[in-house]
């Protein structure tokens, strides 16, 4: 390729680079984004009718492009296997660079390159790709999911639940993967990706990638984990590792022993938080929150992400939890009662099924669309200020307004009735309803909704005073995911999985408007599918006639409504 041709595909990608971002934090997105390379790839099949010599980068694009075709599949059952959505973004960055350099070499079929190229406005690029290989190494962390399994083209959570692929992983997939697993601190997943990048090289004949390029990055990712293990243990806040090296070295005696009194100290610490229930060895059953450091509460959400509730809370915490039909004596839910499963007591955690029905989640949806999805945030508890964006948090967002469609204002004011406290006035007594999106293994790592009035937040404006906190949250989920995705509270051992058109709603904040710890919660990488939630927040201030008064400080609110609401004295 000559200098000018080069310096214009570069400026070509840099353009494309600058108009697409994050795009692997939305499955929405990623869906949107199949539909466009589907229409490239009509483009391109038109252009090699005119070109009497095909190239093989075009050749080889279309040949996966035809498989995926093959499999018979519309774009959201592509899209909700998070290997075919790695494909996906691998195909729009590196292979999308090669099929350009060919475009630009024939100009005799100048308008259908020019058709090509305007779709292409919004491909992905590198740091998308990057965020993609990222999250399917956390994916296979968060759910201990088998390597070769996943490099077969098979993301197999159990023996009864399995979602294949179209095409499976090779080995440059695989090296990538793992260098990003690497660069991030997940040795262990690290050392695993890339042996099976040697292995799948073997298999394939070096086709894509070498085992004699493999092996350095190999040797690196071993010694690398070898020494963290040693030097500061199988765990931390910026680092994992496996419990046992994978080279066993000579040390001298002394320095053995520290090393293993320190691996013993974090392994049993590990041990317990991996296999004790939580209510029996954190302190659960006392309603008070577990003294965890972040790892810990981060293996505790993962944990709870794999196991559910089940093995995680004892029996005794379970009993006195009902399911029941309420109506408030409210004429609308006397017609058509609540359908209320409490998930726990203390902090008060319930759902109301079939809360929404598929036309209104559907409504929502649209309406998110409609509006430019935005990369979610955290970090800042107050709309469209402050906030970071990381992997802690991989979604896309909207907001819906009050007031912006008829049914809006209806699940609005249902929600405001069975929850029993005021919704308005707009963005007073409530937020506008933040709908979200999660991605590729999309997750949100454990956190609370409280705190708009911390002082960490850069101190509360005159506004944030008169608003109040955020009181309570009613989160509805708009579609269903067929694995993963749940929403999990680490401190009281709750896990509610998703399901379209339940409502699962919680009190933040205690009677004297501080707020409750045992509510933090996350949510679970979604495995499979596309995770939509609508969350609406209520705030304290427009509540005072409202809310039970307590008769003493700290007391916590144990059940929805105005009229039957009745306050826990712990």
């Amino acid at each position: 390729m000559n200098s000018f041709v080069s310096r214009l595909v570069i400026f070509l990608l840099i353009g494309d680079m600058a108009l697409a971002s994050d795009m692997y934090s939305s499955v929405a997105e990623l869906e949107r984004l199949y539909l466009k390379e589907q229409q490239a790839g009509l483009k391109l099949e038109s252009l090699l009718d005119l070109i009497k010599k095909q190239t093989t980068a075009i050749d080889q694009y279309l040949s996966e492009l035809t498989e995926i075709r093959s499999a018979n599949l519309d774009s959201r059952g592509v899209i909700s296997n998070p290997i075919n959505a790695f494909h996906m973004m691998r195909r729009l960055t590196i292979g999308w660079r090669e099929v350009k350099t060919t475009l630009e070499t024939h100009g005799n079929v100048t308008d259908i390159v020019q058709d090509v190229f305007k779709i292409s406005k919004s491909f992905p690029n590198d740091e998308d790709l990057s965020g993609a290989a990222f999250s399917l190494a956390q994916l296979q962390g968060a759910y201990r999911l088998n390597v070769s399994q996943l490099a077969s083209g098979n993301v197999q959570l159990s023996d009864r639940i399995s979602f294949p692929s179209v095409r499976g992983l090779n080995a440059r997939d695989c090296l990538f993967i793992g260098k990003h697993a690497f660069n991030k601190g997940l040795y262990g997943q690290a050392v695993d990706w890339i042996s099976t990048a040697a292995e799948v090289a073997r298999s394939e004949n070096n086709r894509s990638a070498s085992v004699s390029e493999i092996k350095p990055f190999l040797s690196t990712a071993i010694r690398v984990h070898d020494d963290v293990l040693e030097k500061k243990g199988p765990i931390g806040a910026d680092w994992r590792t496996n419990p046992e090296p994978f080279e066993r070295r000579a040390k001298s005696l002394r320095r053995a022993r520290r090393s293993q009194e320190q691996q013993q100290q974090q392994t049993q610490r590990m041990r317990d938080i991996t296999y004790t229930p939580l209510g029996a060895g954190h302190g659960l059953a006392t309603n008070k929150s577990p003294e965890w450091s972040e790892w810990e509460e981060l293996e505790v959400f993962f944990r709870l992400c794999r196991e559910g509730e089940e093995k995680s809370r004892p029996t005794g915490l379970k009993g006195r939890l009902k399911c029941r039909q309420i109506s408030h004596t409210h004429p609308y839910f006397i017609l058509r009662p609540l359908k209320l499963e409490e998930h726990s007591l203390v902090p008060y955690i319930a759902v109301f099924h079939d809360f929404m029905s598929d036309a209104e989640t559907e409504i929502f949806k649209s309406l998110a669309m409609a509006e430019r999805l935005e990369r979610s945030a955290h970090g800042s508890k107050r709309p469209g200020q402050g906030g970071v964006t990381s992997d802690k948090r991989t979604s896309k967002q909207s907001w819906v307004e009050d007031g912006s469609h008829h049914v809006v204002d209806q699940i609005s004011k249902r929600i405001s009735d069975s929850v029993g406290l005021n919704s308005q006035p707009s963005n007073v007594g409530s937020e506008h309803y933040q709908v979200a999106n999660y991605g590729i293994g999309g997750r949100y790592t454990p956190h609370t909704d409280h705190g708009v009035l911390s002082k960490s937040m850069g101190g509360p404006s005159e506004f944030d005073l008169f608003r109040g906190d955020r009181i309570l949250t009613f989160m509805t989920y708009l579609d269903d995911v067929e694995a993963g995705g749940a929403t999990v509270f680490t401190h009281a051992g709750v896990v509610v999985r998703p399901k379209k058109g339940m409502a699962v709603f919680w009190w933040n904040l205690k009677s004297d408007s501080n707020g409750d710890t045992l509510t933090r919660h996350g949510g679970c990488p979604v495995l499979h599918g596309s995770k939509w939630i609508c969350n609406k927040w209520f705030h304290s201030g427009e509540q005072f006639l409202k809310r039970p008064c307590a008769k003493k400080p700290r007391s916590r609110i144990s059940y929805p409504g105005t009229t039957s609401s009745r306050l826990l004295n712990n």
